[in-house]
């Protein structure tokens, strides 16, 4: 298996060199200047580098940096400013801050409240975790989500003795997949919401405020989860093998009483919260007119290490704990934003929309499906972040091009990017649950490709209407 691994790598290390080599050196004629070759050859490389892991996918988004200064007129401190990008501070500290909710244990205690208030029956339990899963990604990363409600979801299974059934299969399936529309909801919730938040800030001087992003996005994810549940109510009573039973008493783990630390951190997150909804209203006052959403959760996150916790040795948040921030994520999305950046200013995205302007004899609604449709199955075998990063460019040319507002059709783009739903390679959470290995593939392709359908048109339909 790693002799197969290090030769697909090394087919992609020379494949994606030699179609560097041979457009930055070849002798082109075309309406298409030097620079934007130059450039066309670093996008290139690096989306092939990035679908081979040809080496880790955050070193090869450090190649804006080595090769756009050496051959265009950008110089090093132009192609690193994207790298340092507000939308990289907002990650840093959401991310931040799902760390100091995770160490202080409040989010199993949520968890457990709500699935221990609630869980009655087999659909009442599917309900609750779906939207414990669904609430959480908003502000948790979906991965770490996933990671989270895995272990309790099986040892709900164990408590009701219904382990290795059709029923825990369903519920860890909706439990990745509820990760993943809850974090369609808001700017952190997923890794290409931040870096579309950012792509429009740098090139279009569009800003997307938290509040903006939620109005948005919360309604058409609330419609996909209410629909999946239905989905997921269905196949469960359609399979005959299930014990319809009422379950009364289910007796989780008990948790002891809340902490003081569980107490400041969810201070800490409801006035967070509050702020970033708020904000355009706190700019109101003279002297919060420059507060952003990058700078409240950049601000939160520094209270973390201020606030003791309760045994005084101690803050909320160590610098040890740092070692669990996506680091290379935060590399990833700077050197997306660079090449992006770099893309638009060559006049590369120009070209190739230029190129493609026999789009410009379909409809609108034509053209919305197919950009959804064809992003939803490509992240089933590609990284919606990389996916993301190397074609929102292209797809704002488009967009300008046939006259629709590029931040409706690249939020459309971004949102179906988490959509993808029958692979266990297709998001983060897909893989976690496929782990356990009580998941067979075929499992996952068979609930995932209703899930894939129905979430193109609902994109596409409410996309549409807004337009």
């Amino acid at each position: 298996m790693n002799d197969a691994k290090q030769a697909i790598k090394k087919i992609g290390f020379w494949f994606g060199l030699i179609i560097f080599l041979f457009i930055s050196f070849g002798d082109f004629t075309s309406s298409l200047n030097s620079e934007a070759w130059a450039v066309l050859s670093i996008m290139l490389l690096m989306i092939v580098w990035w679908l081979f892991e040809v080496i880790p996918i955050y070193v090869t988004a450090l190649l804006p940096l080595i090769l756009i200064p050496l051959l265009t007129n950008q110089n090093f401190q132009e192609v690193a400013t994207p790298y340092a990008s507000p939308s990289i501070f907002l990650f840093l500290g959401g991310f931040m801050l799902a760390i100091a909710i995770e160490k202080s244990g409040l989010h199993k205690r949520f968890a457990y409240l709500m699935i221990a208030k609630f869980g009655r029956s087999m659909f009442s339990i599917l309900a609750c975790f779906m939207l414990v899963s669904y609430f959480t990604s908003m502000w948790i990363i979906n991965t770490a989500t996933a990671l989270m409600l895995l272990p309790i979801a099986i040892q709900v299974c164990k408590e009701l003795k219904v382990e290795n059934t059709q029923f825990e299969i369903l519920l860890l399936l909706s439990i990745a997949y509820s990760a993943s529309i809850g974090g369609m909801s808001t700017i952190i919730g997923t890794a290409p919401n931040v870096f579309f938040v950012g792509f429009m800030h740098e090139n279009f001087d569009i800003q997307i405020s938290f509040l903006e992003w939620m109005v948005l996005a919360l309604p058409i994810s609330a419609i996909i989860l209410f629909l999946s549940f239905f989905i997921f109510f269905y196949l469960i009573k359609k399979n005959k093998n299930i014990d319809q039973r009422n379950w009364q008493n289910i007796s989780l783990e008990k948790l002891p009483n809340m902490s003081s630390d569980e107490v400041k951190v969810l201070l800490v997150f409801v006035v967070t919260v509050v702020a970033w909804v708020f904000r355009g209203y706190l700019n109101q006052f003279n002297f919060l007119s420059n507060l952003t959403d990058s700078g409240i959760a950049i601000t939160s996150a520094f209270l973390f290490f201020l606030i003791p916790s309760s045994n005084k040795k101690n803050d909320l948040l160590q610098w040890r704990h740092m070692k669990q921030l996506p680091w290379g994520l935060l590399l990833l999305f700077g050197g997306g934003l660079a090449l992006a950046k770099a893309i638009m200013v060559s006049g590369l995205g120009d070209w190739l929309g230029a190129q493609l302007t026999f789009l410009d004899n379909f409809s609108v609604l034509y053209m919305i499906f197919i950009l959804i449709f064809a992003t939803v199955f490509l992240t089933e075998v590609l990284s919606n972040t990389a996916l993301t990063i190397s074609f929102l460019p292209i797809i704002g040319v488009i967009a300008i091009n046939i006259g629709l507002p590029v931040n409706f059709i690249g939020m459309a783009v971004v949102m179906a990017a988490s959509c993808a739903f029958m692979l266990p390679i297709a998001t983060p959470p897909n893989a976690v649950i496929f782990a356990t290995e009580k998941i067979k593939v075929m499992d996952m392709v068979k609930v995932g490709f209703i899930m894939n359908i129905f979430t193109i048109f609902i994109i596409t339909s409410i996309f549409y209407i807004m337009m």
